[in-house]
This record gives structure tokens, C-alpha cells and sequence, in this order.
């Protein structure tokens, strides 16, 4: 009796808890892998029983669940990849799989034919085990990949069906050949490592899927949807200084809803939500991906423009602050006008984002003073540390200006 296939259940054994963890998380696809781990690590057992103890009656229910973890195996497929083909379709090919295996079974080892069909198996499952995780994205964004990952895990399923009942060491009188060694080779790689290295696959594909969402969910604000402060510093910084590097132009708007405390305190915090979610929409619709935006805290947002003089970045800033004005929120009963106040900084050699940042945040304060509803550009002059100091004066102020606001709109 072979350790081989007790090696491989095993290895299903081991990657079962970690399936059924993905699959509490709800994610695509781990559901299904979760059911064909656990019939694959059944079929191989009853399969590999069959052929040691020469129990022919055995491999009937193995065969039957080794066909059904084909099917959950496709069906994973099917939701990890987003494939828009039919339940019936999957089972239909996990049946003709298991059909097509056997077939190439009772052809036995010895023909070439056979042996050219479990090489190519083999191949097939190499590159479903290999490109799953390195391809997820393209797979999901291009009809052509997935279909060509569904027609590889097939013919690498057909191939698995016969390596299952076939002991993977060559014969001590077979003379020794590379056709030979390839077969050996693919034969013990489909019995022994192949779903196992599958399912490893996936793990890794839905685990990367799991990353990718978090670092979205880290990049983006989640009241409003805009980049949050630390993706737009990071991505404005990479853009500034390409820009500089290359000797083109840069700037960037500090952008402030006018008046935004009193909204809340009149209409209530839901309504303040909705006037900011209603901002990021306009402005986005608006920049339509000319330019990088996000929230740096409370009702200040920050708009990174590369390739924009300051004359260019002034126009942009002019024409927000119409938009702003002209698409007031909420519904037609109670509608609120919104306004907002801009800071403009072209970027200067030797600029970092922080830099263009507290110039276009004194220019901010500008804009305030001068009646809000408006842009103004700022001076150009270095930040040191009296300008530092300066601008979180500027911020300081404008929250005092606020609150007074309020206070002689409530006398």
C-alpha cells in the first residue's frame, strides 16, 4: 500500500480549518472549496481503499464523491472568478471530468496516449495552481481568462480522476526515458499535491482579495467615499514630486465648506453627513479623475492637480465653487445651499506636499476673510516654521469665525 494517497488526505485534512475560517467571512467561492476539501479528502480515501485492498465496490462511492467535489470545485470557480455560466453547466462538466477520467482509467498506464493525457493534466494543473493567484484580478476583469481557467482545471480534473487509482512509482524493469520520468512525475503531482496545492491557491487568492479590500477600505473615507488624509498626502506626494522631477507644473486646493457647523446644528448631523457626501459627489463628478481628492478632517478636503499652472488650478477652483453653489442638497422641500471656500498653491522646486499644503491653507484663510464663497491663491513664499505656525493660526481661525457666525445667526 502506497503512503502517497494518505500524504495527500492528510493535506486536505490540514487546509479544511483554514477554508472553513474563509468561509465564516462570507467570502466568494470559500464556501463551496470548504465542501470539495472535505469529498476530495473522502474520494481519495475510499479510492485509494479500493485499489489496496481490491475492493472494486469501494471506488463506486469514491468515484461518486470525487465527481461531486468537481462540482463544488467549479462552482467555487465560478464565484471566485465572477464566471457567468450556469450551476447546470458546472455540473454537466464536472460529470463528463469524471466520465472523460475513467475512460482514460480502463486505457491503463502503458499506452501513450493515456500517458500524454494525465503530461497534460499535469500541465494544466500547474498553471491553474500557479496563475490563480497571480492572474485573480485579470481573470475577473476578462471573459477570455476565466474560460481559460475553467477548460484548464477540467482537463487537469480528468487527469486527477485516473492518477487517483494508480500508484505513482515506475516499474524497476521500465527503461528509464524523459517521457518516462514525466509521466512518473505528473502522475505523483496529481495524486499527491494537486488539490492540495489548489486549494492552497484559493486561499491565497481570497486572502489577497481580503488585503486588497483593506487597504481600500483604509484609502478611502468611509462617510464620503474621497481618499482619506493619509492616501491623499502619500498619493500627492508620489504626484508632486513626479511632476517637479519632470518639470511640469502642480497645485493644490485646500477646499472648506462654508458655514458646515451651523448646517449641523440647524438640520441635525445625518443632514451634515449628507451635505458632505452630496460635496464629494459634485466635486468628483466634477474633477472626473483630472485630479487627486480627499478629505484631510471635518469639512476640509484637499485636491491634488498635476500638470495644472496656477492659472489652470485657478479655474478648476472657480469653477468648484460654481458647481458647489449651483447643486444645493437635500430634497426639493428642503433644500440646503452649500458654499465653499478655496486655497490655491502651485507646487515650487523643492516642494513636498506638506509644503503647497500650508501655503494653500493660508490662502484659505483668505478666502474666508474675504466673505467665504471663493478662491485665493497663495503668496509664493517658503514655509518655515513661522509659516507652520502661521497656518494653524489660519485653522484656528476659521473656527473662530465659525462659531461666531453662529453665535450672531442664533442672537
Amino acid at each position: 500500500m502506497s503512503i502517497f494517497p494518505a500524504i495527500s488526505v492528510i493535506a486536505h485534512l490540514a487546509l479544511l480549518p483554514a477554508l472553513l475560517s474563509l468561509r465564516s467571512s462570507e467570502t466568494a467561492g470559500a464556501r463551496e472549496f470548504s465542501i470539495a476539501c472535505a469529498l476530495s479528502a473522502i474520494a481519495i480515501a475510499l479510492l485509494t481503499a479500493a485499489t489496496s485492498f481490491s475492493v472494486p465496490l469501494v471506488a463506486i462511492p469514491g468515484h461518486a464523491a470525487m465527481t461531486a467535489a468537481f462540482f463544488a470545485i467549479l462552482l467555487g470557480l465560478r464565484r471566485l472568478v465572477d464566471q457567468s455560466v450556469s450551476i447546470g453547466f458546472c455540473a454537466t462538466l464536472a460529470f463528463a471530468a469524471a466520465a472523460a477520467g475513467l475512460l482514460v482509467d480502463l486505457g491503463g498506464q502503458d499506452s501513450f496516449g493515456v500517458r500524454m493525457f494525465v503530461i497534460a493534466g499535469c500541465g494544466a494543473a500547474l498553471l491553474v495552481v500557479i496563475g490563480l493567484p497571480i492572474l485573480d484580478g485579470g481573470a475577473r476583469e476578462k471573459p477570455a481568462f476565466r474560460a481559460v481557467a475553467t477548460g484548464l482545471l477540467a482537463v487537469a480534473l480528468t487527469g486527477l480522476v485516473h492518477a487517483v487509482g494508480s500508484a505513482p512509482e515506475a516499474s524497476p524493469d521500465a527503461p528509464f526515458s524523459a517521457a518516462a520520468l514525466a509521466f512518473e512525475f505528473s502522475l505523483a503531482f496529481l495524486q499527491i499535491f494537486f488539490l492540495p496545492a489548489l486549494f492552497v491557491a484559493v486561499i491565497l487568492t481570497i486572502d489577497n482579495r481580503v488585503i486588497a479590500s483593506l487597504r481600500t477600505m483604509l484609502a478611502r473615507d468611509p462617510l464620503t467615499g474621497a481618499l482619506s488624509r493619509r492616501a491623499l498626502i502619500e498619493d500627492g506626494e508620489r504626484t508632486i514630486a513626479d511632476c517637479l522631477a519632470r518639470h511640469r507644473p502642480a497645485a493644490f486646493l485646500q477646499l472648506d465648506l462654508d458655514y458646515f457647523k451651523q448646517i449641523n446644528d440647524h438640520y441635525g448631523h445625518a443632514c451634515g453627513d449628507m451635505a458632505l457626501a452630496h460635496f464629494v459627489e459634485t466635486v468628483s463628478a466634477f474633477l472626473d479623475g483630472r485630479g487627486i481628492f480627499g478629505r484631510i478632517g471635518g469639512e476640509e478636503f484637499g485636491i491634488v492637480l498635476p500638470d495644472h499652472t496656477e492659472e489652470r488650478a485657478t479655474a478648476v477652483a472657480e469653477a468648484i465653487c460654481r458647481a458647489v453653489r449651483d447643486t444645493p442638497v437635500g430634497r426639493a422641500h428642503q433644500r440646503i445651499r452649500l458654499t465653499v471656500s478655496i486655497g490655491i498653491a502651485a507646487a515650487l522646486a523643492g516642494d513636498t506636499i506638506m509644503d503647497v499644503m500650508i501655503r494653500a491653507d493660508l490662502a484659505l484663510y483668505d478666502s474666508k476673510a474675504d466673505g467665504r464663497d471663493r478662491c485665493s491663491i497663495a503668496r509664493h513664499r517658503q514655509v518655515d516654521a513661522s509659516a507652520r505656525a502661521l497656518a494653524a493660526a489660519a485653522a484656528q481661525l476659521r473656527e473662530a469665525d465659525t462659531h461666531r457666525e453662529q453665535l450672531r445667526q442664533t442672537a
